[in-house]
């Protein structure tokens, strides 16, 4: 089995990006392919807690990333840099996720045998 990464790194709700990841994911996932996922950069917004997608034609990301588990996605890390530079804070964020260094975050992408950034 391929080691597959998503990385997130496009703010939510400006474009179809961040939703077309999550789906790819979901999929991936759904013909039992290891899939991890790496928030980093704007993407680090898809976390804020306070989303109001009333308006929107998506559903909220954090809700989506939360679910993941339910696809056996276990892996979902954040870069801790970009956290910081979102302005959100690491100890307010749900234990499924990983707060990862940005060298542990090269590691990852190097490890994977397929990459798909979003």
């Amino acid at each position: 089995m391929k080691d597959l990464l998503v990385i997130l790194k496009t703010s939510p709700y400006r474009t179809p990006l961040s939703k077309l990841a999550l789906d790819l994911a979901m999929t991936f996932a759904t013909f039992d392919q290891k899939i991890s996922i790496l928030i980093v950069g704007d993407g680090c917004f898809q976390l804020h807690p306070n989303q109001n997608t009333e308006h929107s034609h998506y559903r909220n990301h954090l809700k989506t990333l939360r679910s993941l588990s339910l696809y056996d996605i276990e892996n979902i890390y954040i870069e801790s840099i970009a956290l910081k530079n979102a302005g959100l804070d690491s100890n307010n964020m749900d234990e499924k996720f990983k707060i990862i260094s940005n060298d542990f975050a090269k590691k990852l992408i190097s490890d994977s045998d397929h990459i798909f950034g979003f």
